[in-house]
């Protein structure tokens, strides 16, 4: 059994070309003008089908396990172009199914006689767990690239939720608004740790006149964001506390007392004898 797997996978690639040839005539009309909408020359599309019929020809009388590796360094190669061409994963997967097609039709026609049932049999076992891996790479790569996208996504989120507007030298704005949540409030800190940095801050004034609910959770996460900022010498003014929410944290029995506060963010800019000529319009 050994030798006619090895002549049968000798066979597939003596004529991977021609097997590769197969594949084209296989494939999806749409897939087809999605190739060429990507910018990939045919050329190259094919060397990599050669290539992968060259491998799976090889695991017919080689190790599995060097097989395994040229699977995945070849699926990493393409699978990342893939992406970066904008082929989409069920694309990619359909036309592995075309591999197995064309290879099975090459020997239906050019030497079905000379092959076994039970080889066969064994070659499937071999090859299809290849395809099947290539698959579950290709899956993989693609949902990286899906999870780095979401990523880049929520940190943009994030940077939006929190803008430190610069008004003059060393003074800028946090305004606040909406819910500020556990992820929210760490998201906050270490912007507004990193813009006050960047900007060299003596003042930073933060207005939660934005907020629509202020309860201990909350206000809890505002003192960690100003104590923070404490520790890195920016002094920190709390400004925008309307009304219904102090009255909401009084009757929670929370008090800001430890920390600069202002009713409105015009009266905290005149207590440190800033004036609209000092404003820095940025360009």
């Amino acid at each position: 059994m050994r030798d006619e797997l090895l002549y049968l996978g000798q066979e597939i690639v003596s004529h991977k070309s021609e097997i590769a040839k197969y594949i084209i005539d296989y494939q999806e009309q749409r897939y087809s003008e999605q190739l060429k909408f990507s910018g990939l020359q045919m050329e190259k599309i094919t060397e990599w089908r050669i290539e992968l019929i060259h491998i799976l020809g090889e695991s017919l009388y080689e190790d599995q396990r060097d097989s395994l590796i040229k699977i995945k360094e070849w699926s990493q190669k393409v699978g990342e172009i893939a992406i970066q061409r904008g082929i989409s994963l069920n694309d990619s997967l359909k036309t592995l199914s075309t591999f197995r097609t064309a290879i099975w039709d090459f020997f239906n026609e050019q030497i079905d006689n000379q092959i076994s049932a039970s080889i066969m049999l064994q070659s499937n076992k071999k090859i299809n767990p290849l395809l099947d891996e290539i698959a579950y790479l290709f899956n993989e790569l693609f949902i990286k690239q899906q999870n780095d996208q979401l990523a880049l996504v929520h940190t943009a989120m994030d940077e939006l939720s929190a803008p430190i507007v610069p008004i003059a030298d060393k003074i800028a704005i946090l305004p606040l608004v909406g819910e500020i949540n556990t992820h929210r409030s760490s998201s906050v800190m270490e912007t507004a740790l990193k813009k006050s940095s960047e900007l060299q801050l003596d003042y930073l004034f933060i207005d939660i006149s934005g907020v629509a609910i202020m309860d201990t959770m909350i206000s809890h996460n505002i003192y960690q964001i100003v104590n923070a900022l404490k520790m890195m010498g920016v002094q920190s003014v709390l400004t925008g506390i309307r009304p219904e929410v102090a009255h909401t944290l009084g009757n929670l029995g929370i008090t800001f007392d430890d920390l600069k506060t202002s009713s409105s963010l015009k009266q905290a800019l005149e207590d440190i004898g800033f004036n609209q000529n000092d404003l820095a319009i940025p360009l």
